[in-house]
């Protein structure tokens, strides 16, 4: 018998091989690690992240574009420079202990390749200075001490004692303008200055006091003798080359953290220092500071064009810029990402999505435009909690959210304006929260899977009654919850169960396997169609509502299968993630095809997500890239018209 729907699939996937691929949405900010700015061409700026993420930006800001920098998710980027000779040369110092990966990468094509001279591979890198007189004199501080090039870094030596385990870790490192064998270098423990280009090395911390982490150097350019340091005990001056330091007095204690100190290039009695919770404004060279932001500043670069403009590098908050003396900053984040995001709901037409480890910076994010774009609909300090790893939204309203941890729930009625932490079941403090959905049907259900069982509610959570898995009514701890239509599946730690009748009886689901090996679940909303499961041991199958399951990987390779979801609309295609790389079947996941564009650059996708009323488009959830959309609707349109046509 002729099937329309096996000859639209048939169709379907040679279209999907030509597919664009991922556009990324952002939300755009997260935390960026080290500034730069071409001082030939001033509009291009490089900025450096954590999960050794580098960008570059050829527009002062207003756009970034991430580099081919080689990737390793536990290196950060510490320090970018450009050669003032040469704009297309590149250094980047990457910190990753314990790493081969780790030291001072070079590009000579502006960003396009890069390469590792055998000297730094494995010298974790913390600074970078070059000298401007001859830029190719460079000098690094690493956790192997430090380094020196004197040929652009074609060759590397070691100009510290191997031996001085007080230099064996170097937080920040200057030249002298005017005599490049004077360097300064800033320890986990106090600063060292050489004059004689490394042969000998003398502690410089008179006047200092003694438990500082020095993070950062500054050599005046006019006048070398006034050096300026910033330490995790607050900022020093010397007006003597560093012989003698004198600390600015009344900067309270918990601004004393101070990642980066510098002068203004033209008034040298404007002095900034950007700390853990702002940045500090001298203009009367040190007599009195004032913070006029809140930023977490890592690192500074000044436009010098015009001074007056000064980029910050940020923690959680991603690149500002100021165009007057940093007095006011707002945030240039387009195209830079460097965010977490852990789960995607939709309430109404509306999606949602929440980011970790931002503080104040992220939290939970929403989208009126399909996922294109994303505004912060609450931060941390809104919800009330900087750790929420889950959120849910009704399914027709769009201003009802759940977000939720381990140990809180918390619901907005106003689109993240407000919220309210719910009472769990149970005693106060006994439950764990794993699960959380909101189904709609003649009324609006909440389950909430915890370490207690699973509980449903009937008034949006401010109350909750028992759902049990099984006639014994035993509880059973839920760590996962998956709804499509009416029907639901929640995972415990040893076995699947599925509703058919929302919640309200439940069947377990036979298995070959622990439910710790199942990463991801793809539940068709109607019965009878294939239930997918993706786990460290590839695809499973079942045809029968769970009651056998086949291995099916045609078209697949041997190994794990991270994510496996439904498409939106059309419960026959599905998606699937192996290895990064993005698979369709259009069949219900009997055979597979790769997608063409359907990787992200050396990323990793953590999980799909489709759904919301978003017809051919589905979105990746990424550990440090935010979210992305793989957008098919052309695609779709042209195959339904195919599927009309009268050879169907």
């Amino acid at each position: 018998m002729h099937n329309p729907l096996r000859a639209f699939c048939a169709l379907l996937i040679p279209a999907l091989l030509g597919a664009s691929g991922w556009t990324q949405a952002g939300p755009y900010g997260g935390s960026a690690t080290a500034i730069a700015i071409d001082p030939s061409r001033p509009s291009t700026l490089l900025l450096g992240a954590r999960n050794s993420l580098l960008y570059r930006s050829d527009d002062g800001g207003e756009s970034w574009r991430r580099l081919p920098f080689p990737r390793h998710f536990l290196g950060t980027v510490s320090a970018v420079a450009v050669d003032p000779s040469n704009s297309d040369r590149y250094y980047v110092a990457v910190s990753a202990e314990h790493s081969y990966y780790g030291g001072i990468w070079m590009s000579e094509d502006g960003g396009e390749s890069w390469s590792l001279s055998e000297d730094m591979q494995g010298k974790s890198a913390e600074a970078i200075a070059i000298w401007a007189k001859d830029p190719k004199t460079v000098v690094a501080g690493t956790r192997a001490g430090v380094w020196r090039t004197r040929d652009g870094g074609a060759k590397w030596e070691r100009i510290s004692a191997p031996w001085n385990h007080e230099m064996r870790i170097i937080t920040a490192v200057a030249i002298d303008p005017g005599n490049a064998d004077i360097i300064y270098a800033g320890t986990t423990h106090l600063p060292w200055k050489t004059t004689d280009g490394g042969e000998n090395w003398k502690s410089i911390h008179s006047g200092m006091l003694d438990d500082s982490d020095v993070f950062s150097i500054f050599v005046d350019p006019l006048r070398p003798q006034l050096v300026l340091a910033s330490a995790c005990s607050g900022i020093y001056r010397s007006e003597n080359a560093g012989e003698k330091w004198a600390k600015f007095q009344g900067i309270p204690a918990s601004h004393r953290r101070t990642h980066v100190i510098r002068l203004h290039p033209k008034k040298p009695n404007v002095i900034y220092a950007g700390t853990t919770l702002g940045l500090l404004k001298s203009v009367n060279g040190g007599a009195i500071f004032r913070q006029v932001n809140k930023l977490h500043i890592l690192s500074m670069a000044f436009d010098p064009r015009d001074p007056e403009r000064i980029y910050f590098a940020t923690e959680r908050a991603g690149l500002w810029r100021s165009d007057d003396g940093g007095e006011t900053a707002q945030p240039w984040n387009q195209g830079f990402v460097n965010r977490k995001v852990l789960s995607m709901t939709a309430a109404g037409e509306r999606l949602y999505a929440n980011t970790i480890q931002d503080g104040e910076a992220g939290g939970v994010y929403a989208s009126d435009d399909g996922g294109r774009t994303w505004e912060l609909a609450a931060n941390g300090a809104r919800i009330g909690d900087n750790h929420i790893q889950l959120v849910a939204g009704h399914p027709s309203k769009p201003e009802i959210v759940f977000a939720t941890n381990e140990r809180r729930v918390l619901r907005t009625m106003d689109g993240g304006k407000n919220w309210r932490a719910l009472t769990l079941p149970g005693r106060a403090g006994a439950s764990r929260v794993g699960a959380l959905r909101v189904l709609e049907a003649k009324e609006t259900l909440v389950f909430l899977g915890t370490s207690l069982g699973l509980f449903r509610s009937k008034d949006l959570g401010a109350t909750w009654q028992p759902a049990p898995l099984s006639k014994a009514n035993i509880p059973m701890p839920v760590t996962g919850l998956l709804t499509a239509g009416s029907r639901m599946l929640v995972r415990t730690e040893h076995a699947l169960y599925l509703s058919e009748d929302l919640g309200t009886t439940w069947r377990p689901l036979n298995l070959l396997f622990p439910t710790s090996q199942i990463y991801d679940i793809a539940l068709p909303a109607r019965a009878g169609r294939a239930i997918l499961l993706a786990t460290a041991k590839g695809l499973w199958r079942s045809d029968d509502d769970g009651r056998t399951w086949l291995q099916k990987d045609e078209g697949l390779v041997e190994g794990t299968v991270s994510s496996v979801r439904y498409d939106a609309s059309d419960e026959g295609r599905v998606w699937a993630v192996q290895f990064s790389r993005l698979y369709a079947s259009g069949d219900e996941g009997r055979i597979w095809h790769m997608v063409e564009g359907g990787e992200i650059p050396d990323s990793t996708i953590r999980s799909l997500w489709a759904g919301g009323g978003q017809p051919g488009r589905i979105f990746a959830l990424t550990p440090d890239l935010g979210v992305f959309y793989f957008d098919l609707q052309s695609l779709r349109v042209h195959n339904m018209e195919r599927q009309v046509s009268p050879e169907l």
